[in-house]
């Protein structure tokens, strides 16, 4: 699963502003396919890693496709996310920079109080707070995931924030935010 929250609260935002532009698309039972709109921006020092993080998507020839499934009355009722994405990391103040393959499969599966089950398998991208993780990986920090990995998104809160809990990873995990701190 690629940038796994980052992703995750685009795929939260998708389910919000497409679901009622598809309306009729979903009434006729069709999936929603669309390019996955990886985040382009900079996270603040502290919230990932101790020091600022831009991340942008790797220009490629093929891109990974979100699609939304939607039941008889046209409620979303999976998020898959496929095919190929690679995303540039950098550290925001030295300026190094490294290029991960993040094109691991995923599915969210929206749940009635508004959180979603997710599942993926590698190369996936993980980015957690201080307040997220779960049983085999703990924020604060960027992780690559080459296995299996099962979640939880909170629904959101006041703020409109989402967060990743019950984080199980099976697999290969590493640390990125050592790596650009080199």
């Amino acid at each position: 699963m690629r940038l796994l929250r980052l992703v995750t609260v685009v795929a939260v935002v998708a389910l919000a502003v497409l679901a009622p532009q598809t309306a009729s698309a979903a009434g006729r039972g069709a999936p929603v396919r669309f390019p996955n709109g990886a985040f382009v921006g900079t996270f603040p020092a502290g919230l990932f890693c101790p020091f600022p993080v831009y991340t942008q998507p790797v220009p490629i020839d093929r891109t990974q496709t979100v699609t939304l499934f939607f039941d008889k009355s046209g409620n979303v009722v999976k998020v898959t996310f496929t095919g190929v994405q690679y995303t540039l990391l950098q550290n925001a103040d030295t300026g190094k920079t490294i290029v991960v393959n993040s094109s691991g499969m995923g599915t969210l599966i929206p749940q009635a109080d508004g959180s979603a089950l997710g599942t993926g398998g590698g190369p996936g991208l993980f980015g957690l707070s201080s307040i997220e993780g779960g049983a085999t990986v703990h924020g604060p920090g960027l992780f690559l995931d080459d296995g299996e990995n099962s979640f939880t998104v909170t629904a959101p809160d006041a703020n409109h924030q989402t967060f990743i809990e019950n984080l199980v990873v099976v697999g290969k995990v590493t640390s990125l935010c050592p790596v650009l701190a080199t």
